[in-house]
């Protein structure tokens, strides 16, 4: 059986979540305004250049597919991806989000992306971004006064900027050799060993490219197992009931996603346990087996805590925000204004569908689960019974139904064989006694299987925890 499908990358309702910029353009009165605002991008003030990428980014992220067209058809990608570069972080982090909502709905604007080399200017940002997240770390540990804004810029265009490559690893196939030639996981691992140190959505993004970056892909398997620590930690996190810093439900997602890369990685790692096991003594391979073979339960036991979701409750939750959103928007358009400030209904419609895509992957990993190493189990200790026809026949029904080449066999040879169609003085009650025992035995070799089975933990886990709920 396959695993299932990865989901597809979408974009949220406030992808860079950075600061409002003061009088940034949320729409356009004509198309003459498009090239105005992205020669901005080039201005030598950079207040100038922070309005003209806020700006293209509203406009990216709108609904209105002809100014998106509209920037297209002004270059206006190979202009954001050249700012990059800007020595101003504000300008950076605006230029990410411009990106992130671009290759989030624009599947053509994507493909234009890569053939605009964007990977070779984030190839560029990220050892200066990984610099300064590792600034921010030790004044922390310094306990040095941060500046709060700065910090929150560095970790935003961090986030944008690994959303851009987990859109583009998901909405253009062919940059995936181009996306590991960068080289970028030791760098998304790192998240995973300052859990309590960083923004649990910063860790859940990098988490969640690096799992869709893991998905049947040899040479990010290969290079997370390089990462000696990188393995071991996540097993950590994955057994973690607390983190400092982190609500239980932030960490219920990290762990999960840890849980799905080591799924991932799992083939190849007990490949490289066995391969070393020469000089080794038993003892010490089962140890390292050990946290590999018990993966698949311990995941089993986080996931389930994301069963408890009521699907009619949340809809009841977004039609009533969505009713919300429309009415002011209604009455802005009433009164003649449009508020730029993200509404608190907006806001709950964000919640809601990160909920539902964190639901969505614990079904995805329950999925490969049971069908992966479920189905594997059960097949192991309910061995294929013999066919039907062998209990009605006998062990000997080939050999007595076997006819000898360049014999002559008879009308009244082959009338001697007995499908059990005729004489109902032939059955015996006894027979079905039998039968009836023979299958309430597998029936019971079935549940047992089932009960020992990662697939009746899960049930067990869940029913437990619907009853405690209620």
């Amino acid at each position: 059986m396959g695993k299932a499908p990865k989901r597809t990358f979408k974009e949220r309702a406030n992808p860079i979540n950075a600061v409002s910029v003061q009088g940034a353009v949320t729409t356009v009165q004509s198309k003459e305004e498009v090239p105005v605002l992205l020669k901005k991008l080039n201005s030598p003030e950079v207040n100038e250049r922070v309005w003209a990428a806020a700006s293209a980014s509203n406009l990216l992220a709108s609904d209105d597919s002809n100014v998106r067209r509209l920037l297209l058809a002004n270059n206006a990608i190979s202009l954001l991806i050249e700012r990059l570069s800007d020595d101003s972080a504000d300008v950076v982090v605006q230029v990410a989000g411009a990106l992130r909502n671009l290759a989030a709905v624009d599947q053509g604007a994507a493909e234009e992306m890569v053939r605009s080399n964007v990977f070779m200017a984030i190839h560029s940002v990220i050892p200066r971004l990984a610099k300064s997240i590792d600034d921010i770390l030790k004044q922390n540990e310094a306990g040095q006064k941060l500046d709060m804004e700065e910090r929150k810029v560095v970790f935003l265009t961090a986030d944008n900027l690994i959303s851009v490559l987990w859109a583009l690893c998901e909405t253009v196939p062919s940059s995936l050799k181009t996306i590991n030639d960068m080289g970028v996981t030791p760098f998304l691992v790192s998240f995973f060993n300052v859990v309590d140190k960083l923004p649990t959505s910063l860790v859940q993004t990098a988490g969640q490219f690096l799992y869709t970056l893991s998905d049947s892909n040899k040479h990010a398997h290969g290079a997370l197992l390089a990462q000696t620590n990188a393995a071991p930690n996540m097993f950590k996190i994955l057994a973690a009931e607390s983190v400092e810093n982190t609500t239980p439900e932030g960490l219920a997602v990290v762990r999960i996603l840890a849980g799905g890369i080591l799924l991932n990685i799992k083939p190849m790692a007990i490949d490289k346990i066995m391969a070393e096991r020469m000089g080794t003594d038993e003892d010490g391979i089962e140890e390292k087996l050990k946290p590999w073979e018990d993966l698949s339960r311990n995941l089993l036991q986080v996931i389930s805590q994301f069963m408890s979701l009521d699907l009619n409750e949340t809809a009841g939750h977004a039609a009533e925000a969505i009713r919300g959103l429309i009415s002011k928007q209604a009455e802005a358009v009433a009164n003649g204004a449009e508020s730029a400030s993200e509404s608190a209904h907006e806001i709950q419609l964000d919640n809601i569908s990160t909920r539902l895509g964190h639901l969505q992957l614990a079904l995805e990993l329950a999925a490969n689960i049971f069908t992966d190493e479920g189905a594997e189990e059960a097949e192991e200790a309910n061995p294929k019974p013999k066919k039907e026809n062998d209990d009605l026949l006998g062990e000997d029904s080939d050999a007595d139904l076997e006819m000898d080449d360049g014999e002559d066999n008879s009308e009244d040879e082959i009338d001697d064989v007995d499908f059990g169609n005729n004489d109902e003085e032939d059955f015996d009650e006894g027979d079905m006694v039998d039968i009836l025992a023979d299958e309430g035995t597998l029936a019971n070799k079935a549940d047992e299987v089932v009960e020992n089975s990662i697939l009746g933990l899960f049930i067990r886990h869940d029913c437990a925890a619907a009853t405690k709920a209620c």
